[in-house]
């Protein structure tokens, strides 16, 4: 059975710092959700107004598990869409770990601020409100792994953190 590792946490936490090292370190593969929704809003597609961009990320995921037993995907938690994705990906018969990813709201609006790599735009307002709204959300959500992002990297200790949860 394939495993979908979804990713939570607002923007600039550290979600693709911990794909990456997934993929470098236990060969999971990614699907790059922000790549994939800067794909269509420059094609001119308009999120759902219930599920916003949930039907083409969950698409692309079980595209990705029929060819890999490992995927990761990135989601902000913010919405109740992003909560689904993990519940629509166990019912199309995925293993699912949810995993928070965190860091303080401090350290991820500086990221944030820094940013040079592709990423869908988000204001600064905007990006203070999906912290808020995801941090509340995850709350009340079973969780499999927290990884704190706001200390120095260590890409040991998040294989250590998630290698045993991955193993089938």
């Amino acid at each position: 059975m394939a495993t979908a590792i979804v990713l939570y946490g607002p923007k600039a936490v550290g979600k693709s710092w911990v794909a990456e090292v997934l993929r470098t370190h236990l060969g999971v593969a990614h699907v790059d959700a922000d790549e994939l929704v800067g794909d269509l809003l420059a094609a001119g597609t308009l999120p759902d107004p219930v599920d916003g961009w949930l039907t083409w990320v969950r698409r692309r995921v079980v595209d990705a598990l029929a060819r890999h037993a490992l995927v990761s995907v990135e989601a902000t938690g913010a919405w109740d869409s992003d909560w689904r994705l993990a519940d629509d990906l166990e019912a199309a018969g995925a293993r699912v770990l949810r995993v928070w990813v965190s860091a303080p709201r401090e350290v991820a609006m500086g990221r944030l601020a820094g940013r040079t790599s592709r990423r869908v735009p988000v204001s600064a307002e905007e990006a203070s409100w999906i912290y808020h709204q995801a941090t509340a959300r995850a709350a009340g959500r079973r969780l499999d792994a927290w990884i704190d992002t706001g200390r120095p990297p260590d890409p040991a200790a998040v294989v250590a953190e998630l290698w045993p949860l991955i193993q089938p």
